[in-house]
């Protein structure tokens, strides 16, 4: 080999290279020093390696160095292990598991039995439902009143005929009943025959005296004033209410008073009418109800039929309808 401008042997070049190692691991045990690990390797710095056979040495063979016996880094944690003497806990179950069960067909019918018989008794023990004793039959301005203890029937367009048609069948159709509401007859009052609409109102409480008073009250609910600006219909409807009211308490009849709720009250009608609105079919069902609960006396009609008796065109002079409960 050359080196330097120089020829040198194979032992020459041998002996360079054990310098070199020697070199190398002084280093190494410098730098195991410093950092306390000066016990893994057995050189000594300034010591000289004992000679080898340079024959035996070749250069493509690798010095390997001993394991180190200290672990660099941190340590990993472990795991805890649960300690021997710790009390047991024992898991119990109320419900019994279906696989030890047994099931048992006999004692599953009687507790049915059981349960049966009691869920009867208790339903038998429940107040029932109060029933709806109160037939509403009329013509279509009663069509969106809906109540619990009312039966509302209805036919749109109907006359005092038609209703005399139709009473006894609503009446059987409806049993139970110890309440009966007729109103009608504001259809009529446009054909402008008020001594005809009479005689048929005569004929319907012909009909209504062949029931039994004492098993159903009759009521008669008095028409509703339109607010269109006809006079002709307004006079005629005014004029049927003021007649029904006196007929009414001649005959032992209770005559539910709808006019003076209604007049100038365009805000409970749909535009100009005669259908009513929400707030309308609220109130004439309020007024029903409340009628039904209480009643009219003689002395309340007579001062009903004195603030009517007042002219119709003035209405600051009316006086204003009894507060509803």
């Amino acid at each position: 080999m050359a080196e330097g401008g120089r020829q040198t042997s194979p032992c020459e070049s041998c002996r360079m290279y054990q310098q070199e190692i020697s070199l190398l691991r002084d280093k190494i045990y410098a730098l195991e020093t410093e950092r306390g690990l000066n016990d893994t390797l057995p050189v000594e710095p300034g010591k000289k390696t004992e000679k080898t056979d340079t024959c035996n040495l070749k250069l493509n063979d690798t010095i390997t160095f001993p394991k180190l016996n200290r672990q660099l880094g941190a340590r990993p944690k472990q795991r805890q292990h649960a300690r021997k003497n710790a009390p047991e806990i024992k898991l119990t179950n109320r419900f019994s598991p279906l696989s030890e069960g047994v099931y048992n067909k006999q004692k599953m019918s009687e507790k049915n039995k059981e349960h049966e018989v009691k869920t009867k008794m208790e339903r038998n023990t429940v107040p029932s439902v109060k029933a709806r004793d109160t037939l509403l039959l009329g013509d279509g301005a009663i069509s969106n009143i809906n109540n619990e203890i009312m039966t509302t029937v209805t036919y749109p367009s109907a006359t005092v005929s038609d209703i005399i048609d139709v009473l006894n069948k609503e009446i059987t159709n409806n049993p139970g009943i110890n309440k009966l509401v007729l109103h009608v007859g504001a259809v009529d009052t446009r054909n402008g025959e008020s001594e005809v609409l009479k005689e048929k109102f005569n004929k319907l409480f012909e009909r209504l005296d062949c029931l039994d008073k004492d098993a159903i009250q009759i009521f008669i609910s008095g028409p509703i004033p339109n607010i269109d600006g006809r006079i002709n219909k307004f006079s005629r409807l005014f004029q049927l209410n003021t007649w029904l009211s006196k007929v009414c308490k001649s005959r032992g009849l209770t005559f539910i008073e709808n006019f003076n709720l209604f007049w100038k009250r365009d805000d409970l009608f749909k535009g100009n009418g005669p259908h009513l609105s929400r707030g309308g079919v609220r109130r004439l069902t309020e007024n029903l109800l409340h009628a039904l609960q209480n009643p009219w006396r003689p002395e309340q009609q007579e001062r009903a039929e004195r603030s009517m008796r007042r002219a119709p065109g003035s209405p600051a002079k009316v006086s204003p309808a009894s507060p509803i409960k």
